[in-house]
């Protein structure tokens, strides 16, 4: 697929959620940061939120320094950021969206800050010095790339030397179906271009990148993270680019992806009976042992812990070999729904 036909898919999807104002969920931010790291920024521009965590707790940002957004939106990150930067930092936002970026330029206008600025651009060749950044951030953008090697890169470049990544996005664990990689909606809908989780390590690594580590974000997405099947989830990703004192070969640095964790209680019994998997078009089907009900509880709290701007959707059928779990990653063949407006959280 072309990445000019992945870019003017990605620009139109989100060049209409900027027009119309919507967000991703009902519940805009709020789920997404501290009360306290939001509350001083008016709900009209909070409420807009495209992504699917809080880069900024993330990154410890100090004052001072130059943070940089990949994909930033009506801006709400980078508003965030120059605040904790303040007076003598500054935040940049990098966006290919006009329509984005005269949002993000309105709400900096309105919300009086001074040490903001948005650019238009690629992330794939960004309108950015070299070495003349301190931190990148990035929040549910990169995933939407047709070349994340390429970005990767570019992030390395315009880095300072000790220079950090602090990034939520959506990966995988295992290779998305052909069908999803393939939809424009799900492009779109922060789906179908998720990196398996291993991949976006080793693409960072071979940058330069050292301290690279993929954390699922939260109980949810650890449970998602243990089925090795391609389902999207949302994760933190943070690495470091070396000072230049040190002697770096990213092609030998050893694979340190951290493994995802053991769920608790209900996911570890529902992944523990799991004896057989196949695939159909968007999703996957799982023959799981045990008592029918005892497994329908577990996958109605799984699928009750999805949040609102999840894919997925869990489905339990009995057949005559056992009784199977049907995971849906609707992206795919649902576009108008809720799971495919742009969020990931």
């Amino acid at each position: 697929m072309e990445a000019t036909t992945i870019h003017t898919a990605v620009r139109e999807h989100y060049g209409e959620l900027a027009r119309t104002s919507n967000s991703c969920c009902a519940t805009g931010s709020s789920t997404l940061y501290d009360e306290n790291l939001i509350q001083a920024v008016p709900t009209e521009v909070s409420g807009f939120s495209l992504g699917c965590g809080d880069p900024i707790t993330l990154a410890k940002l100090k004052p001072g320094e130059t943070v940089l957004d990949l994909g930033s939106g009506g801006g709400l990150d980078c508003f965030l950021a120059a605040r904790q930067v303040g007076a003598t930092g500054r935040a940049i936002g990098v966006d290919m969206t006009p329509d984005m970026l005269a949002k993000a330029r309105s709400n900096a206008e309105r919300l009086k800050v001074a040490n903001v600025e948005f650019r238009e651009g690629y992330l794939e060749a960004l309108p950015v010095e070299d070495q003349s950044v301190d931190v990148v951030i990035s929040n549910c953008v990169i995933n939407l790339s047709p070349d994340k090697v390429q970005v990767f890169r570019e992030v390395f470049r315009v880095l300072k030397p000790d220079g950090r990544v602090a990034v939520s996005d959506i990966v995988t664990n295992g290779v998305l179906p052909e069908a999803v990689q393939k939809s424009m909606e799900a492009w779109g809908a922060c789906v179908a271009g998720a990196l398996d989780q291993r991949d976006y390590v080793r693409g960072l690594q071979a940058a330069g990148f050292v301290n690279v580590q993929v954390q699922p974000k939260g109980q949810t997405d650890r449970a998602l993270a243990s089925l090795p099947i391609g389902v999207p989830f949302s994760a933190t990703i943070t690495a470091t680019k070396p000072n230049g004192t040190l002697a770096v070969d990213p092609l030998v640095i050893p694979l340190e992806v951290e493994p995802a964790q053991a769920t608790a209680g209900k996911f570890d019994q529902l992944l523990g009976q799991v004896d057989a998997l196949d695939t159909f078009d968007n999703g996957y089907d799982l023959r799981v042992k045990g008592d029918v009900a005892t497994i329908r509880a577990l996958v109605d709290e799984l699928s009750a812990a999805a949040s609102c701007c999840s894919p997925l959707s869990f489905n339990v059928v009995e057949s005559a070999d056992g009784v199977h779990v049907r995971i849906t990653n609707n992206a795919a063949s649902q576009p108008t729904t809720t799971a495919t407006t742009g969020c990931c959280n």
